[in-house]
């Protein structure tokens, strides 16, 4: 009796806990890996060959030869059979995940863009727009580009149509900034990446019209002590910043200032980092028309973002009676949750409102949907 117990808990020198804990593990990381590819890899782009080349993989795993039968014909111990039903179980899994794959990727492809929005009804308004562009180069690995060959063209086509006249981006890159900065001639930028303080990392890159506008002041600071500088040294995640733009107004000769960011991923970092941007803003002049706008990375009534409120920010939408809560991120474009916005102080009348999920050439420019508002100072 105490052989045969033996013999069930141990098989070729393997406990079959560790066996079992082994597996678990390896399904895992088989599991972790395959989200990775799915959320890295949406095809922006090409998505034609991103579908044959998935569907391929899926014909061959679905009719290609079954390893796990040779383990099932031939077991001979525990450890051969757990192993051939792991690998039964694992080509289940991948079934079913290359198949919701190609399901994604044909949504992303079907799902259908909104309208390029109009003119300004005022032409005295200023056109502002916030938009989370999605890191990417030209070139580098698939993970690396992000489809910004592609998305950038889109891209190109967004704000040629709706012609802001301030422009707030995150998470962009030098070079992305560069090509906006071509796309938008008659404009001057400002920012710094976030990784040095110069041009490493992501850019909170702010673009105004020169034709409007006169640059009085500018600045970047990061939304952790030190905030006035760069990283140094090893870091468990991205110090981020807030860039600022304090801009004269030509016509009326009225000063305002615009803050942009991208927050942190977690609430009590988030709100830490609201308290260093509102304390920033108290600092300026408080005769300034104040505009605040960014990824704030949680959707309205989370704690961090009625610090916002209760600082007199208020969202472009409410102040114009529209839904604080559309979508403005979504994932194979499956609309998924609201979080960019601007947020205007009092000094404001909101003309026009929009979340813009434009899809020139039937493709997203980003991951995030852009926001535009039509905003007049009062008199």
């Amino acid at each position: 009796m105490i052989r045969r117990q033996l013999r069930l808990m141990r098989d070729d020198g393997v406990p079959k806990p560790a066996r079992i804990v082994s597996s678990s593990v390896f399904s895992l990381v088989a599991l972790f890996s395959a989200a990775w590819a799915v959320f890295v890899f949406q095809p922006f782009g090409r998505r034609e060959w991103s579908f044959a080349a998935i569907a391929g993989v899926l014909v061959l795993v679905a009719l290609g030869p079954r390893l796990s039968s040779r383990f099932r014909a031939t077991a001979q111990s525990d450890r051969a059979r757990d192993v051939g039903r792991s690998l039964r179980l694992g080509r289940r899994l991948l079934i079913g995940g290359l198949t919701c794959w190609l399901g994604l990727i044909a949504w992303s492809s079907l799902s259908a863009g909104g309208v390029v929005p109009p003119a300004k009804s005022d032409p005295g308004a200023i056109r502002v727009l916030t938009w989370n562009i999605l890191h990417g180069r030209d070139r580098g690995a698939p993970w690396v580009r992000c489809g910004w060959t592609a998305r950038k063209k889109a891209l190109e086509a967004g704000l040629t149509a709706t012609q802001p006249e301030i422009l707030c981006v995150q998470e962009a890159l030098s070079e992305q900034v560069d090509s906006i900065a071509a796309f938008l001639p008659n404009h001057t930028h400002v920012g710094v990446g976030r990784d040095d303080g110069r041009s490493a990392g992501e850019y909170c890159a702010i673009f105004y019209d020169s034709r409007r506008f006169v640059e009085i002041e500018t600045g970047t600071f990061w939304l952790e002590e030190p905030t006035d500088e760069p990283p140094s040294g090893l870091t468990l995640g991205p110090k981020r910043i807030c860039t600022w733009a304090r801009l004269l107004e030509r016509a009326s000769g009225r000063v305002l200032r615009v803050y942009n960011t991208h927050l942190y991923l977690t609430e009590k970092a988030r709100q830490r980092a609201v308290r260093v941007i509102l304390a920033r803003i108290v600092a300026g002049d408080p005769t300034d028309a104040l505009l605040v706008t960014g990824d704030f990375n949680a959707p309205p009534g989370t704690s961090s973002r009625r610090l916002f409120d209760e600082a007199g920010l208020l969202s472009s939408a409410e102040l114009i009676g529209r839904s604080t809560t559309l979508p403005t991120y979504h994932f194979y474009g499956i609309r998924l949750r609201s979080l960019d916005e601007i947020l205007c102080s009092k000094d404001w009348i909101v003309r026009e409102h929009r979340v813009l999920d434009v899809k020139p050439g039937n493709t997203y420019p980003s991951d995030h949907f852009g926001v535009m508002a039509d905003v007049v100072l009062r008199p």
